[in-house]
């Protein structure tokens, strides 16, 4: 296998045989990231490749803090198209619509906006049944699937009540924070830190990947899901992509240095992802990925064992004297990051003034470099205390699926998680709910 470089922009992995060529594998730098913009959760690509929505993320010279803004380009053009304050984006299966959760007050919510026109209808459904949102057609009728595994019909832009719910499978659960096949069958989600798909409706024909990674997004045939993985040989995330009907995988972008995080497939078969390394920070494609070797799903699952004491994760820490204690794992990479870091510090200091019995702490994952962290701890004049965790011990924590992810122990044993950005009020309400 041959590496080489295509013009400034991309890389062609080209393998030999004989004199024949085999299709290229070809990674392409599309959007790079401004200075000092974060990306909150994922972003999406359009199917047919054109329009890529993300949630960015920029300090705010003039109130301080950070700022998101829903941000839809044209990477034909690299010219911003829309832009609003807002998270979760995701397109619909023809990509004439896209569904996000709007924060630009006034009561927007979860607002849809047309591709053609740029007409937007707010207020689609309730905030209550969650965001994070993934779009389907099932038996011709639009289907939204949340991160708090509800789901709903549209009717034109509406949505159409009561919402439904993920059904709970024996021996896994309901799972947590699903997306859903553009047929609207399917789902990915977390059981226990391992991805699994499974049916929406149903609990028949279950996968379990054996991997533990993150967003898990179908192809628009249904027959792959791919998602990031964190490296073997390198504090970094790798994109993976499963062949649900052979059970075999392929790994995308181990050449790549940096970390490539959260893909999202075009109808054509290419794969959006966000890049962060030395050697750029933005958005690229990958093309002709199944053109890669693949090799077995894992034998055994990796999912995170359901009891697990504080010596286990942190023996390098003694067991905190409170009875309750919590432990943010969090990234520098993360746009969650600062504000979870936050709301983090003010559920500490409503802790403190109350006198509870709750210790709080955080530690750094695997990949974040020290000088970005140190940058955010002082530009959110965050104080919590940092203890250490292990690489060998990170995948204990189901970080791996999503960042940041809180842990909460009980008399040194761990009892709950939560994963993705806790507000205080959240973080304070689950406390008391765990201390009874």
């Amino acid at each position: 296998m041959v590496m080489k470089l295509v013009g400034a922009i991309s890389v062609s992995l080209i393998v030999f045989q004989g004199a024949a060529r085999a299709p290229q594998v070809r990674f392409t730098q599309d959007y790079p990231l401004k200075a000092g913009e974060g990306v909150f959760a994922y972003s999406r690509i359009s199917p047919d490749g054109h329009l890529l929505a993300y949630a960015s993320q920029m300090p705010d010279p003039s109130r301080g803090g950070i700022v998101m803004t829903q941000t839809l380009v044209d990477l034909r053009t690299k010219q911003t198209l829309f832009a609003e304050r807002g998270i979760d984006a995701y397109f619909s299966v023809d990509g004439q619509r896209m569904i996000y959760l709007s924060q630009a007050g006034g009561g927007g919510g979860v607002t849809i906006r047309h591709t053609d026109s740029g007409a937007l209808t707010r207020n689609v459904a309730s905030t209550a049944l969650g965001d994070y949102f993934s779009w389907a057609k099932r038996d011709n009728k639009d289907l939204i699937l949340t991160i708090q595994s509800n789901y709903y019909y549209l009717d034109g832009d509406r949505g159409v009540m009561p919402a439904g719910r993920v059904v709970p499978c024996e021996g896994i659960g309901t799972g947590d924070r699903p997306l859903i096949s553009k047929d609207g069958r399917r789902i990915t989600t977390f059981v226990r830190g391992a991805v699994v798909v499974r049916n929406l409706t149903d609990c028949n024909d279950v996968i379990d990947t054996g991997l533990q990674g993150a967003k898990a997004d179908f192809s628009y045939d249904g027959r792959y899901v791919a998602f990031h993985v964190p490296k073997r040989a390198a504090k970094a995330y790798e994109l993976v992509v499963v062949d649900l009907e052979k059970r075999t995988m392929r790994m995308v972008t181990a050449s790549l240095p940096g970390s490539s995080l959260f893909p999202s497939w075009t109808k054509d078969g290419r794969l959006s992802f966000r890049y962060d390394g030395d050697d750029y920070r933005g958005f690229m494609f990958a093309e002709n990925v199944l053109s890669l070797p693949e090799q077995p799903l894992p034998a055994s699952s990796t999912r995170v064992p359901s009891n697990v004491e504080w010596s286990t994760l942190f023996p390098e820490t003694p067991r905190p004297a409170a009875r309750l204690a919590l432990v943010m794992i969090w990234a520098a990479w993360s746009a969650h990051a600062p504000d979870a870091l936050a709301d983090l510090q003010r559920a500490r200091e409503q802790f403190a003034r109350e006198g509870a019995d709750v210790g709080v702490m955080t530690a750094i994952e695997v990949s974040s470099l020290r000088s970005d962290v140190a940058r955010l701890l002082t530009q959110g004049a965050i104080t919590l205390p940092e203890i250490p965790l292990a690489p060998g011990r990170f995948a204990l924590t189901e970080a791996v699926n999503q960042i940041p992810a809180t842990l909460l122990f009980r008399d040194g044993r761990l009892v709950d998680r939560r994963l993705g950005a806790q507000s205080a009020d959240q973080i304070i309400e689950w406390t008391r709910t765990m201390g009874r």
